[in-house]
């Protein structure tokens, strides 16, 4: 086995790029995402088990915890429309991409921001969440 020439081929924080709309997120402490395909059980009379699960449905979320950077907020980045411009807001992509590899771990595309959370506590640094919903989710695989 070779020495510190070999990379690891697991995916870590360290490697991660995140970015919304192409721009870097440069603050970001984690992120998480959830992939859905909604099943529904088909009952049928005379027949004590399923028949079978039906797809029906599809839904893809994301959310991210940055640290708070003063004078950068989600309103100003233009991540998160401002009031007046709730019901005309963009759609957005969310990708993570390995560094190493350029392989992309996560694409999201028909992005909105559902909600932020913000926290701070008297020996901590603020930190806010961002929920987003997403129409689909790719990952190295594609489509």
């Amino acid at each position: 086995m070779a020495g510190n020439d070999q990379q690891s081929r697991v995916m870590t924080g360290a490697r991660a790029i995140f970015s919304v709309d192409g721009n870097k997120v440069a603050y970001a402490s984690n992120v998480s995402f959830n992939e859905n395909i909604q099943l529904e059980p088909v009952n049928v009379l005379d027949h004590l088990e399923v028949l079978e699960h039906a797809e029906v449905g599809y839904t893809v979320d994301f959310q991210c915890t940055n640290f708070r950077i003063p004078f950068s907020s989600v309103k100003k980045l233009g991540i998160m429309s401002k009031f007046s411009q709730i019901l005309t807001q963009g759609e957005l992509a969310v990708d993570l991409i390995d560094r190493n590899s350029g392989a992309v771990i996560l694409l999201m595309t028909g992005v909105k921001l559902q909600a932020r959370q913000s926290q701070m506590d008297a020996r901590g640094i603020m930190t806010e969440t961002w929920s987003f919903v997403g129409r689909k989710a790719e990952d190295e695989e594609g489509a």
